[in-house]
């Protein structure tokens, strides 16, 4: 069945959304925020229609022409076909919407921070080769999308796409994952078949994680924090952005190289290990880690900072909480698992307010940092 929509806003996983009369809602990839469309339903749950997009009857005024020759095909960017400040305006609503529809919703929600560079901007991308091609996967297949360049990774990812053609591809049938990334020197690395690359889980750009940093160092002396728990610290991304503000970190990451990267900077900042303000440790965050926490700092903690997998916390943080604890900074790329964790906080914690912050341009995904403080 095929039916006539006006498109008004954008759903979290980036589907244009609208409605009909009789309050049935539609989603509709690639449709944009003024649009009218020709959709086919694919399926129903109750009022709502996930559908297909068969024609762009008028479009939106929002609409810009695609940079890159592979839109649509590959599965990576969602609106390179969507002007970039109008992005910037449907992500605020996106999240004023999903905070609207939880039973803790922030006091203010600051308006997003926008990147000066929406495009050429990942210092990582994964790619995949086999049969003669070296690309992407389209969208929920894999069916593997042949590219010459990747129009939001930097320009030396690209050069190193090239001189990878250049040496030859193979034909055969197996599929070959080859990350491509730069290093905090700008050194072009690659590495192959690897889950997370050689030096675990870092930004992909470098730009906005210097806001996101400057946010949390922000928020961090407001509170005026003396002793901080800081959970998925990678490889001390943020916890050197406020180190030197604080008394005392205990910092917590799973991924070895990570911290060994921490353990390294800290020393290049001549701080000394054996009697460090700062103490970075490898260990899985699960219902163990605050029970394993040092006598002298379980319990005694004033500021939670938390940036855990886009999975969340996965109901642990009610454990974390004690009655000395008065401030939390949670930075999240979900809106969906940040909302479920925070629940267990309405009781005792004010959501002051959520920074929205454009670490994605071109795609849904949205950057945001949550600030509350103890009633």
């Amino acid at each position: 069945m095929e039916k006539i929509v006006e498109i008004t806003r954008i759903s979290l996983l980036g589907q244009g959304v609208g409605s009909d009369s009789e309050g049935n809602i539609y989603f509709v990839p690639r449709a944009l925020p003024g649009d009218t469309v020709k959709v086919s339903i694919v399926s129903q749950d109750k009022k709502y229609y996930e559908c297909d997009l068969v024609e762009v009857i008028t479009p939106s005024p929002e609409r810009v022409a695609s940079p890159c020759d592979y839109f649509h095909q590959c599965g990576g960017c969602d609106w390179l076909h969507w002007n970039y400040s109008d992005q910037l305006k449907g992500k605020q609503k996106m999240i004023e919407h999903a905070m609207e529809r939880t039973t803790l919703s922030p006091n203010k929600i600051l308006p997003i921070i926008g990147a000066e560079r929406p495009l050429h901007y990942r210092n990582r991308i994964q790619l995949r080769a086999g049969q003669g091609r070296l690309g992407f996967f389209k969208k929920k297949s894999h069916e593997l999308v042949d590219i010459e360049k990747c129009q939001i990774a930097q320009p030396s990812l690209n050069e190193a796409i090239a001189k990878i053609r250049k040496s030859g591809l193979s034909s055969g049938a197996q599929i070959e994952k080859i990350e491509l990334y730069l290093t905090e020197k700008g050194e072009v690395r690659q590495v192959s078949n690897e889950a997370h690359g050689a030096e675990g889980f870092r930004q992909i750009n470098e730009e906005q994680n210097k806001l996101l940093q400057n946010c949390v160092a922000n928020y961090v002396k407001q509170a005026k924090s003396k002793k901080v728990l800081e959970l998925y610290c990678g490889n001390g991304n943020l916890t050197f952005a406020y180190q030197d503000r604080v008394e005392k970190i205990i910092a917590i990451d799973a991924n070895e190289a990570a911290i060994a990267q921490a353990k390294k900077t800290r020393e290049l900042l001549g701080i000394d290990a054996a009697n460090s303000s700062m103490a970075f440790i490898c260990d899985s965050v699960n219902r163990g880690t605050a029970r394993k926490l040092p006598a002298e700092f379980k319990g005694h903690y004033d500021t939670l900072i938390i940036d855990p997998p886009r999975s969340g916390l996965a109901g642990i943080l009610g454990q974390l909480v004690h009655n000395q604890l008065k401030h939390i900074i949670y930075i999240s790329c979900s809106v969906q698992s940040f909302s479920q964790d925070v629940q267990c906080l309405k009781d005792q914690f004010h959501f002051e307010e959520l920074q929205p912050i454009d670490m994605f341009p071109q795609t849904r995904h949205i950057e945001f940092v949550g600030k509350f403080s103890r009633i």
